[in-house]
């Protein structure tokens, strides 16, 4: 863990990260990770354009049409950086109260 916090010590780093890695076809999370680090980083546009790429996979499941209708969701509100930082701490107590874990304060800034 500790590696992990030195090689991406503030959001800027892992958004800088996740948005260069290459576009998979069928890596859907790939690019709507880079989407959501790039909106809590104030870069709408570049959010946007990771989210179109979401929209654009094939819905052949539906856990597919699920994350699509996230990503529809989260794409609407880019440009602003606090409904963003909302939409992804509900996703996260969402999530860790799913998994039975305590609630976390998180660090976007």
């Amino acid at each position: 863990m500790n590696a992990l916090r030195e090689k991406f010590p503030a959001l800027p780093n892992v958004a800088r990260y996740l948005t260069s890695r290459p576009v998979r076809r069928g890596f859907l999370w790939d690019s709507f990770d880079a989407g959501i680090a790039a909106a809590l980083i104030g870069d709408p546009d570049m959010a946007r354009d990771h989210f179109k790429r979401v929209l654009r996979e094939d819905a052949l499941a539906p856990w597919i049409v699920d994350a699509q209708e996230k990503t529809r969701e989260v794409h609407t509100i880019a440009a602003d950086h606090d409904a963003v930082t909302a939409w992804v701490t509900r996703a996260v107590d969402s999530c860790r109260s799913e998994l039975d874990l305590d609630p976390v304060v998180l660090a976007i800034s």
